[in-house]
């Protein structure tokens, strides 16, 4: 046969979705016409369209050794790496390729999720830009720069990106799936909900969409739906770990009873190491500890824990010198702003994960003039830069960071004049908030820190900025830091920072509210001493725990776990802990 013939044969088969037949007519193709770069091409194109991406890369790669300059087969192998994670080795094949060729929207869009994927987010968003300046009508390039504006704090400027995707493509389900974090996080709950609800609409058998919409519903706090949800999920995949983990934690001991072989069978399929498989670990013990078998729910943890610090190790050298990097900033007399920006002031909810953070910020936000954010990410995807840069937060820095962060608040409801911030991990940046903002309150949860640790340790945090939690070593690390900061920032912004006891919250709320009222110069509410009534989304951990009346079952908990947390309790400074001695 011709080349002429092959060539039409192989394009026709590959255009009617034939795959199959267009591997076995483009690998006919290279026996006879050898060096011809077409049919290697034909072949890697095929491979792919089998999802086949790792077999498709020699025949790309045959292609380009026959024909250098073939563009398609150099963006061909570039796809391929990406959908293999090798996203590094992709950027530099499509860097060249934009280069001799910078009127392909494609390849500048895979130059861009290769570098957002690589987290080169700069780069990316520049050749996500290009790629929709030459295709306005391109909806994953709006969808991927809307991801990576997310990823930057960005989140109003990252829904006008979504919101033009949404139009461009509506029923596009990753898109629907992609909108729907930042609208929730910018209070756009039912609109968040419905976006999910169309993508499983959509596409029922889908298990991302299913597993977000009954999250979506467990945040909102309509546990039903969530529990229907997640078992719809299981439904269409058994051993999904996450359904398998959220749905323990809304289960009564009965009904988990019957779920734990489930978790048992779902072990079996998961690779020895992994997040899955620790998910699946944590739920397990969750219902060992529920039906009183504390041996077995201690081995579970262990084991959860264990295989996460593998994949997230905690470097306690690395984060002493970070902590003492960040106390160094605010050590005496430093500039602040003079002035507070016009709108809602800031309230600073911070202190150890899992120490009471979610309980006060609910408490704050049950007030009509209050909003709660939840855990914004801002300030530290603002300061860290300066940080690294060691950039100094002068009076000009300060202006920048004010406007910033300002440009990521969504628009608040008419009466607004505070809003919550409660990301814990902002006791580390405390100085700085403190300085940009001269009016603000900061508010620092305190918690015995052995039921803390054991909180964390059933939880199951998830990536590597809470790496700490998997190792209670680590963990009383961490939180000696955070106790030595949290003295720094009292000593050098005396009369700032409001240090706040859960086991006091929980004890008597009503008092507590009323403490925070006067606080943060709010006119106290009753509905404040119910914020179980008034819970709106919660997109942490805590979300069911927020829909049950304040209670003291938690507090003193660490005692029944107390050789469990030896290495925790024996690497705790006394100094700065002085409740371990109660």
């Amino acid at each position: 046969m011709s080349v002429q013939s092959d060539f039409e044969t192989a394009a026709t088969q590959l255009r009617e979705g034939r795959a199959k037949s267009a591997l076995k007519t483009a690998k006919a193709a290279i026996k006879r016409h050898k060096s011809h770069p077409a049919f290697p091409n034909f072949a890697g194109i095929a491979l792919c369209s089998l999802d086949q991406h790792r077999a498709a890369i020699p025949f790309f790669q045959k292609a380009l050794k026959f024909a250098p300059d073939f563009h398609d087969a150099r963006k061909n192998l570039a796809q391929s790496l990406v959908v293999l994670n090798q996203f590094e080795t992709a950027a530099r094949l499509l860097e060249g390729l934009v280069g001799k060729t910078p009127n392909d929207s494609g390849a500048w869009y895979l130059l861009a999720l290769a570098s957002y994927e690589n987290g080169i987010n700069d780069r990316a968003l520049e050749a996500a830009e290009h790629a929709i300046e030459l295709a306005p009508g391109f909806a994953q390039a709006f969808n991927l720069r809307g991801l990576i504006l997310a990823s930057q704090g960005r989140i109003v400027e990252a829904l006008n990106d979504f919101r033009t995707a949404m139009k461009l493509a509506p029923d596009d389900v990753e898109i629907l799936l992609n909108a729907s974090e930042p609208l929730a996080e910018h209070m756009q709950h039912q609109v968040a909900l419905i976006a999910l609800q169309r993508a499983v609409a959509i596409a029922p058998d889908n298990t991302k969409a299913q597993y977000w919409l009954a999250s979506q519903h467990l945040s909102l706090g309509d546990t039903d739906a969530a529990r229907d949800g997640f078992r719809t999920v299981l439904d269409l995949r058994p051993d999904h770990a996450g359904a398998l983990e959220r749905l323990s934690a809304l289960q009564s001991a009965d009904d988990n009873s019957d779920l734990l072989p489930q978790i048992r069978a779902a072990m079996k399929s998961q690779p020895a190491k992994g997040t899955e498989l620790a998910q699946l670990n944590f739920a397990a013990g969750r219902i060992e500890e529920q039906l009183g078998h504390d041996d077995k729910a201690v081995s579970a943890w262990a084991s959860a824990n264990r295989a996460l610090s593998v994949l997230h190790p905690y470097d306690a050298d690395e984060d002493s010198a970070l902590n003492d990097s960040l106390l160094a900033r605010f050590n005496g007399t430093q500039v602040q702003n003079a002035t507070m920006p016009d709108g809602p002031r800031p309230i600073y909810v911070l202190g150890l994960p899992r120490s009471g953070t979610s309980l006060t910020e609910a408490v704050l936000n049950a007030n009509s003039h209050v909003v709660g954010l939840g855990e914004r990410s801002a300030a530290s995807i603002l300061i860290y830069p300066l940080v690294t840069k060691e950039t100094p937060f002068d009076a000009m820095a300060i202006a920048d960071f004010i406007r910033q962060d300002s440009a990521m608040l969504p628009e608040f409801p008419e009466g607004t004049t505070a809003y919550v911030d409660k990301m814990p991990e902002n006791y580390r940046l405390t100085g700085f908030l403190l300085a940009a903002y001269p009016e603000t309150t900061v508010i620092n949860v305190q918690r015995d820190p052995r039921d803390i640790a054991l909180s964390m340790w059933k939880a199951g945090f998830k990536g590597q900025a809470l790496g700490y939690t998997y190792d209670l070593k680590a963990m009383a690390h961490r939180f000696n830091l955070y106790a030595k900061s949290m003295q720094h920032w009292h000593k050098t912004f005396p009369g700032r920072i409001i240090d706040l006891r859960y086991e006091d919250m929980v004890q008597d709320v009503h008092a507590a509210s009323q403490l925070l009222a006067t606080h943060c110069g709010l006119e106290w509410e009753p509905t404040m001493a119910r914020p179980d009534l008034n819970a709106e989304q919660v997109l942490t951990m805590s979300a069911s725990q927020l829909r049950q009346p304040v209670h003291t079952r938690s507090v003193g908990g660490w005692q029944r776990y107390e050789a469990m947390l030896q290495p925790l309790i024996d690497g705790l400074d006394p100094a700065l802990w002085p409740e371990l001695d109660s």
